[in-house]
C-alpha cells in the first residue's frame, strides 16, 4: 500500500510540473527566472522518474511486470506522438521535435531488438 501511495504521489507531482510548464489554459505568464526553474525541475524530475524511481532487483514475475509497464509506456508514447504528428501535419505546422522523438523511439527499439536477438 505504501509503495502504491508513493507511485501515485510521484506521478501526480510530475504531471503537475508538466502542466505548470506547458500552461495549457494560458493562466499565468511566468518571468524568465521562474520558467527556467520550472524547466530544470521538470527535466530533473523526468530523469529521476524515467530512470531511477522504483527500479529494484526482483524475481522473474516482477521483471515481467516491469517489461509490461515498459511496453505500455512505449506504445502510448508512439500513439501520442503519431497523433500529434497527424494533427500538426493537417495544420501544416509540424514541430521537428515530434518527428525526432518518434524517430528516436522507433530506431532505439529496433536497435535494442537487434542487439537482444544477436547477443542474448
Amino acid at each position: 500500500m505504501n509503495s502504491l501511495f508513493i507511485q501515485v504521489g510521484v506521478a501526480v507531482v510530475f504531471i503537475g510540473l508538466l502542466v505548470g510548464l506547458t500552461d495549457p489554459f494560458m493562466y499565468w505568464m511566468p518571468d524568465m527566472a521562474a520558467l527556467v526553474v520550472l524547466v530544470v525541475a521538470a527535466a530533473l524530475s523526468a530523469t529521476w522518474v524515467g530512470f531511477v524511481a522504483l527500479e529494484q532487483r526482483g524475481d522473474e514475475r516482477e521483471a515481467g511486470h516491469r517489461q509490461f509497464a515498459g511496453r505500455a509506456a512505449y506504445l502510448s508514447g508512439i500513439a501520442i506522438l503519431t497523433i500529434a504528428l497527424v494533427v500538426q501535419g493537417l495544420a501544416h505546422v509540424i514541430d521537428s521535435w515530434i518527428s525526432m522523438a518518434l524517430g528516436a523511439m522507433v530506431v532505439v527499439k529496433l536497435v535494442a531488438r537487434w542487439f537482444a536477438d544477436r547477443f542474448y
